[in-house]
C-alpha cells in the first residue's frame, strides 16, 4: 500500500459549541491521502470543505478525532503545530488580499525567513517559486499592488511554495479568474505537483477541472465525507452524484447518455481530448469496416 501523507480518525468540528449557534461543520471523518496524489475536493457550500483543509496543518483544533501527517499526529504537542504548518501550505481563497509587503520579491520571501532560513537559501526559494508560478525577475522589485489579479493570485501562491511544503493546499485558485488566467494557474499547479512530488488538494467547484487533473476526489455533504477514491472511478457513479446535487463533467454525460443509447463507447470518459480520442477511433473503425 503507498504510504500516506494525510490520515484523519474520526474527525469532527462544532462552531459555536454549547451555544443556540451550534453546527457540525465536519462530522467523523476519516480520510488516508496517499503522499505524491493530486486530490480534487468538492461539495457544495457549507459541506464542510474549508473547514477540513484549515484543520490539515493546524489553523483548526478538532473538537474530537485525530489528525496525522505521515505517522505523527498533528496536535500530540501543541507547542509544535508551527512545524507542521511549513509542512502542509494553505493557499486561502482570494489569497491576493493577504499581501502587504512593499515588493513581489519581499512577499515571496515572508514564509522562509519565519521559518529561519539564510539569506541565500531565502533568495534561492524566492527564485523556484517566482519560476514555479511564472514570475519574471522583472516582477519582483515591483509593488504588488500594481499588478493584475491573477499576477497578485501568482504572487500568493509563490509565497506558499517558497516554503517547499509537502502537501500544498489550494482553496479556489481560480475564483475570480478570467479563462486564461484560470488555465495558467491549473497548468503551474499540475507542473508543479509533477516536478516536485508534492500532495496538492484543490478545492474546486469545477468538474471539469478536477477530472483534467486530479487523480483522486474527495466528496463532501453535509459535513461528511460521502466518496473517496480515483477520480475515474468516483465520476462513473453519475447517480450518486446527481442525488447529492453535484454533476459530472458535460463530455461525461454526454458519453454516458451515448452508452444508454446503445453506443460501443468506453463507460468513463472525463475530458474533451479522451472524447476526441474515443471518437476518432470510432470513425477509424466504421471507415475501416465500411472499407
Amino acid at each position: 500500500m503507498a504510504e500516506s501523507i494525510i490520515r484523519t480518525e474520526n474527525l469532527s468540528y462544532v462552531y459555536s459549541e454549547g451555544t443556540p449557534y451550534e453546527h457540525r461543520a465536519i462530522d467523523n471523518v476519516n480520510i488516508e491521502i496517499e503522499k505524491g496524489s493530486f486530490v480534487g475536493l468538492i461539495g457544495h457550500t457549507g459541506s464542510g470543505k474549508s473547514t477540513l483543509i484549515q484543520h490539515l496543518n493546524g489553523l483548526l483544533k478538532p473538537t474530537s478525532g485525530k489528525i496525522y501527517i505521515g505517522d505523527e499526529d498533528l496536535w500530540a504537542n501543541p507547542k509544535d503545530i508551527r512545524r507542521f504548518r511549513f509542512k502542509v501550505g494553505l493557499v486561502f481563497q482570494y489569497p491576493e488580499h493577504q499581501l502587504f509587503e512593499e515588493t513581489v520579491r519581499r512577499d515571496i520571501a515572508f514564509g522562509p525567513k519565519n521559518m529561519g532560513l539564510s539569506e541565500e537559501e531565502i533568495e534561492a526559494r524566492v527564485m523556484e517559486a517566482a519560476k514555479h508560478t511564472g514570475l519574471t525577475e522583472e516582477y519582483l522589485e515591483k509593488s504588488p499592488f500594481e499588478l493584475s489579479g491573477g499576477e497578485k493570485r501568482r504572487v500568493a501562491i509563490a509565497g506558499v511554495l517558497a516554503m517547499r511544503p509537502e502537501v500544498l493546499i489550494l482553496d479556489e485558485p481560480t475564483a475570480g479568474l478570467d479563462p486564461k488566467g484560470r488555465e495558467f494557474i491549473l497548468s503551474e499547479i499540475k507542473a508543479y505537483h509533477e516536478n516536485t512530488g508534492a500532495t496538492v488538494i484543490l478545492v474546486s467547484h469545477s468538474m471539469e477541472d478536477v477530472a483534467r487533473f486530479a487523480s483522486h476526489v474527495l466528496i463532501m455533504n453535509h459535513s461528511k465525507a460521502v466518496m473517496f477514491g480515483e477520480t475515474r472511478e468516483i465520476f462513473k457513479r453519475v447517480d450518486e452524484l446527481c442525488e447529492i446535487g453535484l454533476e459530472v463533467p458535460q463530455i461525461s454525460r454526454v458519453f454516458a447518455k451515448l452508452r444508454e443509447n446503445g453506443a460501443n463507447v468506453p463507460e468513463s470518459v472525463l475530458t474533451v481530448a479522451e472524447a476526441k480520442e474515443v471518437v476518432l477511433k470510432l470513425l477509424k473503425k466504421g471507415g475501416e469496416e465500411n472499407a
